[in-house]
């Protein structure tokens, strides 16, 4: 009798021959799993979303272990999102080195001038440099913010705000020099505050549009001589002596109802492009830390 279920290699490989290798099935069930992380931090925007003046934002830093105070080890070799439950032991620093603003301010640069060659064919970027004042007061219990522009001295528009952290969620990356931090708040108006401030910092801003997104790259100043050392707020601590000169970098949503319209689209069970924009969301903060020196 012949054997029907005997393997034949040749004719097998030469069915493989003619497959397009870039036209494969995703899978075996012709679907493509969404990416670990992406589910991790689309779940993670998606439950705080829904808030009247949210703010999303990442900043590029390091994640610091408080018991060595060096940046943190893990046995991963991938990117590995820290879990909400144990984050005693560590904490994210958003200053970097000079050098690092600079090297930044010159990639970013670059990106400006490319995106306005006469050939270019992807979205323009635009380019901002502003400097502001923020002054910090205490009202009812609440502390509120009021921005100012150094050269008019004027409040800038919606810069007199309270911003309430609601949730941070923390990145290692171990292939890289730089960890980052996804944080949502809230940026609630208000009227302008009586009375004399806390404190107060000073921003020297470069800013980059490129499409829905806003990257600013900034240096910010302390107070010079505050009366007595200043609590902690909104991760800025006011130096007692000397002035305090951090160098930041963050990648925010320019208009976080972009992402919001395209949730109320999954509830309504509607066609979306939700993990399309988180995804590319953490496309423009993973290359950024991958640039980093």
């Amino acid at each position: 009798m012949e054997e029907t279920n005997r393997k034949r290699p040749r004719e097998d490989s030469q069915e493989s021959v003619g497959l397009n290798l870039a036209r494969l099935e995703r899978s075996i069930f012709c679907v493509e799993p969404l990416d670990d992380i992406l589910k991790v931090v689309s779940d993670f925007l998606y439950k705080h979303l829904d808030r009247p003046h949210v703010e999303i934002e990442a900043k590029l830093g390091v994640l610091i272990d408080t018991r060595t105070n060096q940046r943190i080890k893990l046995p991963v070799a991938t990117e590995t999102v820290m879990s909400l439950e144990d984050d005693k032991w560590f904490r994210f620093e958003s200053d970097m080195k000079l050098e690092q603003h600079k090297h930044f301010n010159e990639i970013l640069n670059k990106r400006v001038s490319e995106s306005k060659a006469p050939n270019y064919r992807g979205a323009i970027i635009e380019y901002k440099h502003t400097r502001e004042t923020d002054r910090f007061y205490k009202v009812d219990g609440a502390k509120v913010r009021v921005t100012t522009d150094q050269q008019t001295g004027e409040v800038v528009a919606d810069g007199i705000v309270e911003k309430k952290r609601v949730a941070n969620l923390n990145i290692h990356s171990p292939n890289t020099r730089l960890d980052f931090r996804i944080t949502i708040s809230e940026e609630i108006p208000k009227s302008l505050p009586e009375g004399k401030h806390l404190f107060e910092r000073n921003k020297d801003r470069l800013s980059y549009r490129h499409e829905i997104w806003k990257f600013d790259l900034t240096q910010v100043k302390g107070n010079e001589q505050p009366s007595r050392p200043q609590p902690s707020f909104y991760g800025y601590r006011a130096p007692e002596r000397t002035p305090e000169l951090k160098h930041e970098l963050e990648l925010e949503f320019a208009d976080p109802k972009v992402l919001l319209n395209e949730r109320k689209k999954i509830e309504r069970g509607e066609p979306n492009n939700y993990s399309t924009v988180v995804k590319v969301f953490l496309n423009n903060i993973r290359l950024l830390a991958k640039k980093a020196l």
